[in-house]
């Protein structure tokens, strides 16, 4: 039998690490922010040529803004830093480069850059910022100030200004009311009110008034503020405060939920509760609020898709606070966003194996093995976070899919088994794990155990179309439930008629049916849709056998052998293109109101 595997992959997002979309229309891209395709990255290339100082400038140029738009920054400020030696006045190359010693984390010598290129008359944005960072972690504050004025007020400047503002103030004067004015132009930024918040209770337990910041961080827990910087310092006012009860009550919010970073954090923030009260504020110096505030910004970007800007503010947070393991989670995150997965792992792999964030920045790990291809790597990795955290569904959900499509469906299935025994009430979106089981169990031809899964699915998200459509295709290959299975499928291509695969099981139904007309249609259509899909090129060759389009066939089947099926399907193709198809079974017949 001939099945798709049409199961989308339906793993948790672990990743939500920032606070809700700003709607931050002002906040856009910088140029060079595409996306990188992990085919076409210079990494490689370019590592293994700079060991030959023989780059004219033209070379070190291109190569040095591929490198940049993809990502690479080391690679990007390395040759961009050569092009500079024979261009030093030009200001685009100097800012480029900037970006990329900032964006690779080689400070020092952003520093020393900036400084050099403000001399020449250079106009970037990030002179400023890169000098306000300096002045801060020198404890400049002055300076810092001179320099956050040298920003614009427009585009990220909106949002940027006052949230430094705010810490610079706070350094400068230790005075809160002028530090909270700061805060003020923020009030006009909708999804901005619980980050201003937490700010604001960080530098009122930063000046001693905690009992009033731990009550203003309640309102906003009491008010749905949920993001994980969020989560894990609101545990850490309770903690100190020694209230344990409601502390526990809040992680057991995301804890039941299983919600993704949130529910993964939920634990170790539970075992924290037990270890010995810190003496003193959560922000011990200002500095480390600064590094709270480029966190925050670069969250917002992240989430308002400008991953180049997020990557700077990123790096400059870990520059005034390097014990800040979110802000490498957030790194770790534009990296695999931008398909630069082998810096994304090694980013991922500083987070201490203490933190609090180390579980979840593993779970990306074995999903950047994944995408290059390392499934050894990826099984040994989710298998370690499996037996360090059984409770936990993200890890050994990920490591069912992966033995899924690795073909190993046994060893799925016992991870899926797993993962529902975590479960005391299924609820509608635990649909997707008795489905997956279901195939699973389906593919290791145990239909026996497999058909209660799907229909459990189905209890539990009635006219799920990737569960109406694999039972219903099932029992149309069996025989079984004819009238039940071409319902279901009509219904699930009424609610996908853009995928073709489900399109594709109506149209195979059909044929099975002795339908052969009505076959082709949908066939046509489903081909159409996913060209390039062997199997469905095979069925469609299969109609066209049994409607007398005979060439046709023979070419759809070709095009099926082209496209790679699967080994097994292989002889079988070439046998149809040598002979062509037998006789029509004579059980085929459509079922009543088909």
């Amino acid at each position: 039998m001939k099945i798709r595997l049409s199961v989308p992959r339906l793993r948790p997002a672990v990743l939500a690490l920032a606070l809700l979309p700003a709607m931050i229309a002002c906040a856009g891209k910088e140029d060079g922010s595409g996306t990188a395709r992990a085919d076409s990255s210079t990494g490689n290339a370019t590592a293994t040529s700079t060991a030959e100082p023989q780059w004219t400038l033209a070379g070190a140029l291109l190569a040095g803004r591929l490198a940049f738009n993809e990502g690479d920054d080391v690679m990007a400020a390395k040759l961009l830093g050569l092009a500079r030696e024979a261009a030093p006045g030009d200001q685009m190359l100097a800012t480029s480069t900037l970006s990329a010693l900032v964006g690779s984390g080689n400070f020092a010598e952003a520093a020393k850059l900036a400084a050099e290129i403000k001399q020449q008359g250079a106009k970037t944005q990030l002179i400023g910022y890169v000098e306000l960072v300096d002045r801060a972690k020198a404890d400049d504050w002055k300076g810092a100030k001179t320099a956050l004025d040298s920003i614009s007020d427009d585009g990220v400047g909106r949002i940027a200004k006052p949230f430094i503002a705010a810490w610079i103030e706070l350094g400068a004067t230790g005075k809160l009311d002028a530090a909270v004015a700061a805060l003020g132009p923020l009030s006009e930024f909708n999804g901005l009110g619980s980050v201003v918040t937490q700010h604001t209770a960080l530098m009122e337990d930063h000046l001693g008034r905690t009992q009033q910041a731990l009550d203003r961080m309640k309102g906003a827990a009491d008010a749905g503020a949920a993001s994980a910087r969020f989560i894990e310092l609101y545990i850490e006012f309770l903690r100190r405060a020694g209230d344990k009860g409601s502390a526990a009550a809040f992680l057991d919010l995301f804890r039941s939920a299983n919600a993704g970073i949130a529910g993964a954090i939920a634990d170790p923030l539970a075992d924290r509760l037990g270890q010995p009260v810190e003496k003193g504020p959560i922000i011990q110096k200002p500095v480390e609020g600064l590094a709270e505030a480029f966190f925050d910004l670069g969250s917002i970007l992240q989430s308002e898709n400008a991953g180049d800007q997020a990557k700077v503010f990123a790096r400059m947070a870990l520059e005034l606070d390097p014990q800040l393991d979110i802000a490498r989670m957030l790194l770790g995150n534009i990296m695999q966003q931008r398909e630069r997965c082998p810096d994304a792992i090694d980013m991922y792999r500083t987070i201490p194996e203490s933190s609090i964030f180390r579980w979840s920045a593993e779970i990306s790990v074995a999903d950047c093995q994944q995408k290059l291809e390392d499934t050894n790597g990826a099984i040994a990795t989710l298998e370690g976070l499996v037996k360090a955290r059984p409770g936990r569904t993200e890890a050994v959900v990920e490591l069912g899919d992966l033995y899924r499509r690795e073909k190993r469906f046994a060893d799925a299935v016992k991870a899926y088994d797993i993962a529902i025994g975590t479960i005391k009430e299924p609820k509608a979106d635990d649909w997707s794990l008795f489905y997956s089981r279901g195939v699973a169990h389906e593919r290791n031809k145990e239909w026996d155990k497999a058909e209660p899964d799907f229909k459990k699915a189905l209890e539990l998200s009635p006219d799920q179309p990737y569960v109406l459509n694999y039972l219903a295709y099932t029992w149309v290959e069996r025989r079984e439930n004819l009238d039940e299975a071409l319902k279901m499928l009509n219904n699930a291509v009424e609610q996908r008629p853009e995928e073709g695969f489900i399109v594709d099981s109506l149209g195979w139904a059909y044929f099975q049916l002795g339908d052969f007309e009505k076959a082709v249609t949908y066939l046509e259509r489903a081909v159409e849709l996913q060209p390039t899909d062997p199997v469905l090129n095979d069925h469609l060759g299969d109609a066209y056998w049994r409607v007398g389009r005979k060439n046709e066939a023979r070419f759809q089947w070709h095009r099926s052998l082209s496209f790679k099926p699967e080994a097994d399907q292989i002889g079988l193709i070439q046998e149809k293109l040598k002979s062509g198809l037998g006789a029509v079974k004579p059980d085929a017949a459509v079922p009543s109101g088909g």
